[in-house]
């Protein structure tokens, strides 16, 4: 009996991955990317993970002491905005990253427990653009010594000439500067992979963001080999964007998201934005679609809306009218 109770859990892994919780499968995704960002950058790369573990777990244990649904999401989600965060982030900005997806996440699951945005992409958006460069401070590998990524490296000195400065095998691997969980292209394949085995990822979404993104490098004429072989693109568009839990109900509106995505994010290097711009920018739209999502269900469900907060007006007066009396009275 203990033997299989222990195996269960392996076997629902390796042949029915799609009944494990969401959360679960979100783990066992990050743990490729992980592995390689250890590899790669090492001792910053353990910080920023130690960090994120911590200040995650941190907001797990208080969602297990409040009973919440999904108590694991905050740990999560504090594990996405770490990995998007250069290795060389003072560790205010990681702090503040780590903490702020998990506290997101542990008001997400508080209030909107069936809402399924990845809060962690929205508090590395947040520090990227409030640190002003200093999140996105990136090391070459094995070492500390801070040097520009890929695509930084390519528009400062390479555009013009329409050169790839680093070999496509180096930039698969990731073997390269970048954010510290996600240069690795082959780590981020494995993790797709897994979402998709886990029926987790939209191959649709991912397909159109590809067309969105060929879109811009094809007028530019720009080295396609290079522009797409990068670790930080894909984690971004399989691991957050494509997941089925975070596109829209629409089914027109999915696949019109990815191509929205991929040709804004690669179309803003023609303005001098390098590979942060695709974390601002997928986060920009999934909050976007969560305004719009939520301003459309509370014009369909007005009746409940409105009966909701009158009786929440009409909550609020009888307790400032108990206070009154109390008052008076004392």
């Amino acid at each position: 009996m203990v033997r299989r109770a222990l195996l269960a859990p392996l076997r629902r892994a390796a042949f029915e991955p799609q009944t494990l919780p969401a959360e679960v499968v979100a783990g066992l995704a990050l743990v490729a990317p992980v592995v390689a960002g250890l590899a790669i950058f090492r001792l910053p790369a353990l910080i920023l993970l130690a960090l994120g573990l911590v200040l995650g777990g941190a907001a797990m244990a208080v969602a297990l002491w409040l009973r919440l649904p999904h108590p694991a999401r905050p740990l999560i989600s504090a594990l996405f905005a770490v990995a998007l965060i250069g290795p060389g982030a003072p560790l205010v900005w990681v702090c503040g990253a780590a903490a702020g997806a998990a506290m997101l996440a542990l008001a997400a699951v508080w209030l909107l427990p069936r809402d399924h945005a990845e809060t962690g992409l929205w508090a590395a958006a947040a520090v990227l653009l409030l640190s002003r460069g200093a999140a996105s401070a990136y090391y070459r590998p094995g070492s500390q010594l801070v040097a520009s990524e890929p695509i930084r490296l390519w528009l400062s000195y390479f555009i013009s000439l329409g050169q790839s400065p680093i070999d496509a095998v180096k930039l698969y691997v990731g073997n390269v500067p970048g954010p510290v969980f996600a240069t690795s292209l082959l780590a981020v394949g494995v993790a797709a992979a897994w979402y998709w085995y886990a029926r987790r990822l939209s191959l649709l979404v991912l397909l159109t963001f590809l067309v969105g993104a060929l879109i811009p490098i094809l007028v530019m004429h720009w080295p396609i080999r290079y522009q797409l072989d990068s670790g930080p693109l894909w984690f971004v568009a399989a691991l957050i964007l494509a997941d089925r839990r975070h596109l829209p109900a629409s089914r027109l509106g999915r696949p019109l998201l990815g191509l929205c995505a991929g040709l804004v994010a690669t179309a803003a290097r023609i303005r001098g934005y390098s590979i942060e711009a695709v974390v601002t920018e997928v986060a920009a739209l999934q909050i976007l679609v969560s305004l719009l999502e939520g301003g459309g269900w509370m014009v369909g469900n007005r009746r409940l809306v409105w009966e909701t907060l009158r009786h929440f007006d009409a909550h609020s007066l009888s307790l400032r009218g108990g206070r009154r009396y109390r008052i008076s009275s004392s």
